[in-house]
C-alpha cells in the first residue's frame, strides 16, 4: 500500500478541528482505511516517550503519580507501527522539576 502523506496530514489536520459527533467520526473513518488509528491515553497512564510527547509539566498531587500523564493535550496518530503524531500531553512531574509561577513549562 502506497503511503499517501498529503492526504493523510489533510484528513489529521481535518481531525484536529472538526467538532465531536458524526464529522468527527466521518474523518476518523476516513483514516481508517488508510490503516490510519487515533492514538490517545487515559489520565493516569504511565508517560512513554515512545508514544506520548510531553508539552507541559505539572506538579503531582503525590509521589506515586509522577511521571504518570495528567491530561491529553491533542491525540495522536498511528499507522501500523508507525507514529505519525504523538499523543500530545501534560505530565505530572515532581514540584521541584516545574517551572516557577509565571514561568514556561
Amino acid at each position: 500500500m502506497r503511503f499517501d502523506f498529503e492526504r493523510i496530514g489533510g484528513l489529521i489536520a481535518a481531525a484536529d478541528v472538526a467538532a465531536d459527533g458524526h464529522e468527527r467520526a466521518a474523518v476518523e473513518q476516513q483514516l481508517g482505511a488508510l490503516g490510519v488509528q487515533c492514538l490517545s491515553v487515559t489520565p493516569g497512564a504511565v508517560f512513554d516517550p515512545t508514544v506520548h510527547r510531553a508539552v507541559a509539566r505539572v506538579p503531582a498531587p503525590s509521589p506515586g503519580q509522577v511521571n504518570t500523564i495528567a491530561a491529553t493535550v491533542r491525540p495522536g496518530w498511528r499507522c501500523a507501527d508507525r507514529i505519525l503524531r504523538y499523543v500530545e500531553v501534560r505530565v505530572f512531574v515532581a514540584a521541584s522539576h516545574c517551572p516557577s509561577a509565571g514561568g514556561t513549562s
